[in-house]
């Protein structure tokens, strides 16, 4: 169905943003010329891990605006997001597919908001769907799992540690960033590898054997950029997946992302739509289909 193409395409797009990350505050970094000085870029993927997580630990929050293209729809916005674990917050207004879409996460629970034009295919004339990430229903723990984790997976920190445990830092350079001094780190990682940490025990024995069937023989990468600043934390972060949807079959074209990060430590408040404007999302689909 094309509405819960856009919720998987929405949070796909979103995988480079919320989650908890855990670690010590960073060092204060001492200062030159009244500007903050960059420290010599890391070489081990442990060490640029860890950076990563003290300082978003530290600020916890960002804005973001978001440029991408996943299952060959573009996805473009903004986004207000709070980095705490079961508590993360998110508020974010996107095009996806050409149509405006609203979401937010807060209290482990996802609002999308639906477009006037796909609320009779739905059957309801709700504006706003809910789903929970911890439901009791089969089919919605299973679809709130998934949404968990491609949160989980959001955070930059996160994301680094998929460079620790299956790939490496290929270069960095000493640069700027829209006049701002950045440690630029180009990664990669080994996609094979990454089976097992995006879906774990959640795959199902043949879709796995698929997929690994499609990559036997091949050193898949997946190339990532990431630009820190003196406070180590992230100001943008690209990844590219093109080439390893292309591998698994995909010929939908482009599957790049971009999350440019401003104004860490900023307050975020979401609250959820009222009340009697929400229906839950797998009830919903479920009606749509008899």
């Amino acid at each position: 169905m094309r509405a819960r193409f856009k919720l998987v395409a929405v949070a796909a797009a979103l995988t480079l943003v919320v989650s908890g990350c855990g670690a010590r505050p960073a060092e204060t970094t001492e200062t030159k010329g009244g500007e903050l000085a960059l420290a010599t870029p890391f070489t081990d993927a442990l060490g640029l891990v860890e950076a990563a997580k003290q300082g978003t630990r530290r600020a916890k929050s960002s804005k973001a605006t978001i440029d991408g293209t996943v299952e060959g729809a573009k996805v473009e916005g903004t986004m207000l997001a709070l980095y705490d674990g079961e508590a993360s917050k998110l508020s974010a207004k996107l095009t996806a597919g050409g149509e405006q879409v609203e979401m937010r996460l807060v209290d482990q629970a996802l609002y999308v908001q639906i477009p006037e034009g796909e609320r009779a295919q739905l059957k309801t004339d709700k504006s706003w769907a809910k789903i929970p990430l911890n439901s009791d229903d089969p089919q919605a723990k299973s679809f709130g799992k998934a949404m968990s984790k491609s949160f989980e997976m959001g955070d930059p920190a996160k994301v680094l540690e998929l460079v620790e445990k299956t790939g490496r830092i290929v270069r960095s350079e000493q640069t700027r960033l829209d006049g701002v001094p950045v440690n630029h780190y180009f990664v990669e990682f080994d996609a094979k590898k990454q089976l097992n940490l995006f879906f774990g025990d959640d795959l199902p024995a043949d879709k796995r054997a698929e997929i690994e069937k499609r990559l036997e023989g091949k050193d898949l990468r997946i190339p990532a950029e990431l630009w820190l600043n003196a406070e180590q934390l992230p100001l943008k972060l690209t990844t590219d997946m093109a080439g390893f949807r292309k591998s698994l079959g995909k010929s939908d074209g482009e599957a790049k992302s971009t999350y440019v990060y401003s104004d860490w430590g900023t307050t975020v408040e979401v609250t959820p739509p009222p009340a009697t404007e929400v229906g839950d999302y797998i009830e919903l689909v479920k009606k749509a289909r008899r």
